[in-house]
């Protein structure tokens, strides 16, 4: 094992602009930590906020940024039972996911933020399953999705988006993805959306409304958030249940209440990361669930593009200009 390693570092709080690829020290694996070595890292909407001092879990620099890697375990604690060297796993560490090893704490609770991976699942799709198909499943059961209702999913091209598309199917749902490109509503389709709507082409409350009989969707999941989502509230029928899952749109809409009120819709928060801190029995039973629908073909990883470790600033920007096509990864070994 190396003294060094190559690492995506953020030596100040700042844009893409500011990141290197540098040799850093090789961490040290403490007893309730585990060392992996990175074969891929996804890229998040969380990791371009949290190089800009923006994300509510701030790091202090330098460090090292990447929530979601997926690789191979080199070194366990010695207080660390279950998992062994050699095993494959998927992991959401937080940060220190952009480099060739990471060293990170899953002692009690935290042993949560750790998964062997499906036996058939290649690590670029693993690196970008854990953070993107957990919050759809978590979401949709904060929602209460039932078989047979109906879902708007917003940015549903995105990495977040495409796996929300597919964990609604596979709970029986009838799916409408929304894009902005036809490019981005193939992939919607292709993720199994019943159907699609452009919205900067077309309204998507009425394109809604004509896919639902004049009702409205059940549940509108939204990790875009920005100033349209007065249109999505619309989109919604009597009873329905708005999901803010992100802000990745960049700007934080303002609520008003009379639509709330008016069309009886609930608001539901969803805090994928905080939720998994406090309740990591019930993520331990969603990933059972969403291995178990991998495993039966029904969910699959998008990946739309790829960047070595030396380009990894620029699919950070990528992301951040919402310009991603499903997932962005970043691949780190062979």
């Amino acid at each position: 094992m190396s003294d060094t390693m190559r690492a995506l570092v953020c030596p100040e709080l700042g844009g893409e602009e500011v990141l290197r690829v540098d040799d850093i020290a090789t961490p040290a694996c403490g007893p309730s930590d585990v060392r992996i070595g990175v074969h891929a890292a996804a890229v998040n909407f969380p990791d371009c906020l949290v190089i800009r001092g923006q994300y509510q879990n701030r790091q202090e620099p330098p460090f090292v940024p990447g929530h979601e890697v997926a690789g191979a375990v080199l070194e366990v604690g010695a207080e660390i039972d279950g998992i062994t060297v050699g095993d494959r796993v998927l992991a959401m560490p937080g940060v220190g996911g952009f480099a060739e090893e990471v060293v990170f704490d899953v002692g009690g609770a935290r042993r949560a933020n750790l998964h062997r991976m499906p036996d058939a699942m290649p690590y670029d799709e693993a690196a970008g399953f854990s953070l993107t198909y957990g919050t759809g499943l978590h979401a949709f059961k904060r929602g209460g999705l039932q078989a047979g209702e109906s879902v708007l999913v917003l940015g549903a091209a995105g990495g977040c988006g495409s796996a929300a598309v597919q964990v609604a199917k596979a709970m029986g749902a009838y799916v409408i993805g929304a894009a902005s490109s036809p490019e981005k509503l193939a992939i919607a389709e292709a993720c199994g959306a019943d159907a699609v709507v452009d919205y900067r082409a077309e309204s998507v409350s009425e394109r809604v409304k004509e896919l639902t009989d004049g009702a409205g969707v059940d549940l509108v999941f939204d990790p875009v958030g920005g100033a349209d989502f007065r249109e999505y509230l619309r989109a919604l029928a009597w009873n329905g249940r708005y999901l803010v899952v992100g802000f990745a749109g960049g700007e934080i809409p303002q609520l008003g209440l009379n639509l709330v009120l008016l069309k009886s819709i609930s608001v539901v928060g969803v805090a994928y990361g905080s939720s998994v801190a406090r309740d990591p029995e019930a993520n331990v039973e969603d990933f059972a669930q969403l291995t178990r629908w991998y495993d039966d073909g029904k969910l699959s990883t998008v990946i739309g593009q790829r960047f070595p470790l030396e380009q990894a600033a620029d699919a950070l920007r990528v992301v951040h200009d919402r310009a991603a096509l499903g997932k962005v990864v970043v691949d780190i070994a062979p």
